[in-house]
C-alpha cells in the first residue's frame, strides 16, 4: 500500500497544487476550466496514471478527444507515466463510436463489417435519392446543399423521425430536405453503410433506445474524461451524458475561451453550463499559463474579457513580461506582408525560420506573403491547405489563361475541358488524345479540325472551341487588370463554384478575388505589360518550392493547438477579423474575439499584430478600420510607435480610437505641395526624410502617381512617393 502511494505521489509530484487538485479527483463529476497554456492535457494525461494507482481497471477508463494526433499525444504521456496505459481506450469520438458499433452493429440491423462512407459516397448516395424523387437541382438548389443540412442537424442529435426537426428546423433545410434525410438513412441502411456523422448517431441511438447496450457500455466505463469540451456538439454532449449517467464519474477539460468551432457545431454552452447539468459537479479553474510572457497573457485575457458568454477567469504567469506587443498599421497589405518579411529576416539570430508563424483569418490572405516569403527566399510551409497558386480554382483559372496564350497547352486543355461541366466525360476526353495522336496534333487543333470537319465528336467540343476563340479575341489585347473579372463573366466559373463547392464557395470565392487583386497590382506596376508577361511572373514564383522546417503559415483556426515563439498575426482589420460575416451578430462577433484570443496565446516569447490601411480585390480597393479589438488591449501592452514606423497612415483619431487604451499613432508628415519629381532608376541608391538610404528595387504608378519601392537600409521595403526621394 505504501508502494503505491509512493507511485501515485510521483504521479502528481510534478503539478502545481490546482493540477494536482484536478488530477487527484477521484469520483463524481468534475469540470476544468482549463486556460490557454495552463496544461490541460497534463492533468488528463495524470489523472488516468493516477486513477490506475488508486486501483482503477485500465480497461474501465474512457478518455474521448477531437483528433488523431491529440489522441496518440495523450497515450504516450499515459505510457511514459504506467505500463498498463495500453489497456485504456484513449480515442477519438469517432473511432471509440465505430469500435462499438463493429460490436453492437447487428443490434441496429448492420453487419460488423459496415461500410464508412466519406464525403464524396455520400454526395453519391444523396445524389442518386434526388434523382429518385425528380428534384431538381440547380445553383440555388444543389446535392451538396443537402448534404450541408444532413450533417448539420446530426450534429444537433436530430434523427429523421425527431418532431423538432420538422417544427423548428425544417426552413433551414432544402426543399423536402426532411424526407431526402428519412430516405437517405434508409438508403445507408440497405447498404450497410454509415456515413462519418452517423458513428455518433448510431451509437446514440443505441444508448437512448436499447437498455442491454446502455447498461454494458456504463458498466464497462466506470470513469470518462473528455478533452476540448467546449468544442462537443449536441451529439457528442448526449452520447458522453448517457455513457455517464449510472456513476456520473464524468470529469471534462477544456476553454470555453478557446471555443472556435460553432460552424461545426460546437455548442461552448456544454461546458458553461455544466454546473446546471449536474449540480454537484466539483469545478476547478486553471488559470496559470506556462506558454506565453507576461504582455502576451496580459493582454490576450484582458482582450477576451470583453466576451459577455463565458466563465469568469483571468489568465496569469510567472513568467517575465517579455517582449511589448508590435501594432502596425501598413498603408497596403503589399506592405504589410514586406513587414512581416523584414521582421523575420531581421530576427534570424534570435529566432529561426522554423519558430516563427504568420496566422490569418481567410486562406486567400496567404498569396502577398507566399510572394514575399519566396522573393527573400524564405523557406515556409502551410498548415491546413495548399499553397496559393495550387488550389483547385487558381489553378482552373491559370489554365485558361495558359491555354489562351498558347493553345497548344495539352495539359491546361485537359484541365479546363469540362471545368465548368460541358458533358464531356473522361471517355470523349480518352477519344479525344487518341484523335490527336493519330493527327499528331495538340489537342485544341484537334478539336478545331473535328469542329470544322463536322466530325460526330464535335457537338460537345464546339462550345468548348468557340468560347476558347472568342476570349483570345476579347482579352489577349484587353489590359490585364480586366482580364480575370470577362473570364469568369464567360465561362460562368463563379456559378461552377458555387454549386459544385458549396460548402467552400466562400473560401474559394476569396481566393479568386486575391487572384485579381494579384492581376490588379501587375498592371499598376507594370502598364505596358501583356497577359503573357504576368503568366511568367505567376509561374516562375509558383515553381519554386519551398522548404520544410520553415515559417509556418495558417489560418487561425488552424493555429489552435499549436505554440511558437515567434508570431505575426495579419489583416487586423474590420471585415477580416472580426470577419464581416459575424460582424453584425453577438455570437458570431464573440467566437471572432476568441478566435483573436486563441491566435495571441500561441506566441511564447514575441507577438506581432499587422493590418494594412487599404486592400485591393479585382480594381477595387477597399479601405477598413483597424479591428475594434485592438482597442480591448490596454496600451501598456503595446510597444511604443514612431512616426516612421507608422507608414505614412492617417492619424488613428480619423478612425475614431480615443481614450485612455487608445492606440495612437503619428504619421509621416512630409509636406504634400507640389514638387518636381526626379529621375528615379531601379538600382539606384537613393535617400528619404524619413526612412534614410536605401536601394530602388521597383518602380509603380498608383493612381497616375510614380512610386519606388525601396528596400531601406533600417526599415526594409517601403512604397513611397518619386517625389519625396532625394540623392
Amino acid at each position: 500500500m505504501a508502494l503505491k502511494q509512493t507511485r501515485a505521489e510521483q504521479i502528481l509530484s510534478g503539478l502545481n497544487d490546482v493540477q494536482r487538485q484536478a488530477a487527484s479527483h477521484l469520483d463524481g463529476p468534475l469540470v476544468v476550466f482549463a486556460g490557454a497554456g495552463s496544461g490541460k492535457t497534463r492533468i488528463i494525461t495524470h489523472r488516468i496514471a493516477w486513477l490506475i494507482e488508486q486501483g482503477v481497471k485500465p480497461w474501465e477508463i474512457l478518455a474521448v478527444t477531437f483528433t488523431n494526433k491529440a489522441a496518440l499525444e495523450m497515450r504516450h504521456r499515459v505510457e511514459a507515466l504506467t505500463p498498463l496505459a495500453g489497456r485504456c481506450l484513449i480515442s477519438t469520438f469517432h473511432s471509440a463510436c465505430a469500435r462499438w458499433l463493429r460490436e453492437f452493429a447487428p443490434e441496429l440491423g448492420f453487419t460488423a463489417d459496415f461500410t464508412i462512407y466519406d464525403d464524396s459516397d455520400q454526395l453519391v448516395a444523396i445524389k442518386a435519392i434526388l434523382a429518385e424523387m425528380n428534384i431538381k437541382l440547380d445553383e440555388q438548389n444543389t446535392a451538396q446543399d443537402y448534404r450541408a443540412a444532413i450533417n448539420r442537424v446530426k450534429t444537433m442529435a436530430m434523427l429523421p423521425s425527431d418532431e423538432r426537426l420538422s417544427h423548428e428546423y425544417g426552413d433551414q433545410m432544402p426543399p423536402v430536405g426532411v424526407e431526402v434525410y428519412k430516405r437517405y438513412q434508409e438508403y445507408l441502411a440497405k447498404c450497410n453503410a454509415m456515413d462519418f456523422s452517423d458513428l455518433l448517431m448510431n451509437v446514440l441511438l443505441l444508448l437512448r433506445r436499447n437498455e442491454s447496450v446502455r447498461l454494458t457500455l456504463q458498466r464497462r466505463y466506470q470513469y470518462i474524461l473528455v478533452d476540448e469540451y467546449q468544442d462537443t456538439n449536441r451529439t457528442q454532449f448526449e452520447l458522453i451524458a448517457r455513457l455517464a449517467e449510472k456513476r456520473e464519474n464524468l470529469f471534462v477539460v477544456g476553454d470555453d475561451d478557446q471555443s472556435i468551432y460553432s460552424w461545426r457545431g460546437a455548442v461552448p454552452s456544454n461546458i458553461i453550463d455544466f454546473n446546471k447539468v449536474y449540480p454537484r459537479a466539483k469545478r476547478i479553474t486553471m488559470e496559470q499559463n506556462y506558454r506565453c510572457s507576461g504582455h502576451i497573457v496580459d493582454a490576450a485575457s484582458a482582450m477576451v474579457s470583453h466576451n459577455k458568454v463565458r466563465v469568469s477567469k483571468r489568465l496569469f504567469t510567472a513568467r517575465d513580461p517579455g517582449d511589448l506587443i508590435d501594432y502596425r498599421l501598413e498603408t497596403d497589405n503589399e506592405i504589410e506582408a514586406w513587414w512581416v518579411v523584414d521582421c523575420i529576416k531581421d530576427e534570424k539570430p534570435r529566432f529561426a525560420f522554423a519558430d516563427v508563424a504568420i496566422f490569418y483569418r481567410t486562406n486567400s490572405q496567404s498569396r502577398l506573403l507566399e510572394d514575399a516569403l519566396r522573393r527573400e527566399n524564405i523557406p515556409y510551409q502551410i498548415y491546413g491547405t495548399v499553397r496559393f497558386y495550387d488550389r483547385a480554382e487558381i489553378k482552373d483559372l491559370l489554365a485558361y489563361i495558359r491555354v489562351l496564350i498558347n493553345p497548344s497547352d495539352d495539359v491546361s486543355v485537359k484541365r479546363i475541358l469540362n471545368v465548368p461541366t460541358r458533358g464531356i466525360g473522361k471517355k470523349a476526353e480518352s477519344t479525344l488524345e487518341a484523335e490527336a495522336s493519330k493527327r499528331g496534333l495538340p489537342l485544341f487543333a484537334t478539336i478545331e479540325a473535328l469542329v470544322k470537319e463536322g466530325s460526330k465528336q464535335a457537338v460537345k467540343l464546339a462550345g468548348f472551341a468557340g468560347l476558347i476563340a472568342r476570349l483570345r479575341t476579347e482579352l489577349l489585347s484587353a489590359p490585364v487588370e480586366v482580364v480575370l473579372e470577362r473570364l469568369l463573366k464567360a465561362t460562368s466559373y463563379v456559378a461552377y463554384v458555387e454549386k459544385k463547392h458549396a460548402e467552400q464557395a466562400q473560401d474559394k470565392m476569396e481566393n479568386i478575388h486575391e487572384l485579381g487583386a494579384a492581376l490588379a497590382d501587375f498592371a499598376g506596376g507594370h502598364p505596358e505589360a501583356s497577359l503573357a508577361e504576368w503568366l511568367q511572373s505567376v509561374t516562375l514564383v509558383s515553381s519554386e518550392v519551398e522548404a520544410k522546417g520553415g515559417v509556418s503559415m495558417m489560418t487561425l483556426h488552424s493555429a489552435k493547438g499549436l505554440e511558437f515563439p515567434r508570431v505575426f498575426i495579419v489583416g487586423l482589420e474590420e471585415g477580416l477579423l472580426p470577419h464581416r460575416s459575424s460582424s453584425d451578430d453577438k455570437a458570431g462577433l464573440e467566437e471572432e474575439r476568441r478566435l483573436f484570443y486563441v491566435g495571441m496565446t500561441r506566441a511564447k516569447e514575441k507577438l506581432s499584430l499587422v493590418g494594412a490601411h487599404r486592400r485591393r480585390t479585382f480594381n477595387t480597393w477597399a479601405a477598413n478600420r483597424p479591428s475594434r479589438f485592438l482597442t480591448e488591449i490596454p496600451h501598456q501592452h503595446f510597444a511604443p510607435v514612431t512616426a516612421a514606423e507608422a507608414s505614412h497612415v492617417a492619424h488613428s483619431a480619423a478612425y475614431g480610437y480615443d481614450g485612455d487604451q487608445s492606440l495612437r499613432y503619428e504619421y509621416d508628415a512630409a509636406p504634400e505641395h507640389s514638387q518636381p519629381v526626379r529621375q528615379v532608376a531601379v538600382g539606384q541608391w537613393v535617400g528619404h526624410p524619413t526612412y534614410g538610404k536605401g536601394t530602388v528595387e521597383e518602380l509603380v504608378i498608383e493612381h497616375t502617381v510614380l512610386k519606388a519601392v525601396v528596400r531601406f537600409q533600417e526599415f526594409g521595403l517601403r512604397k513611397v512617393a518619386a517625389r519625396h526621394i532625394t540623392h
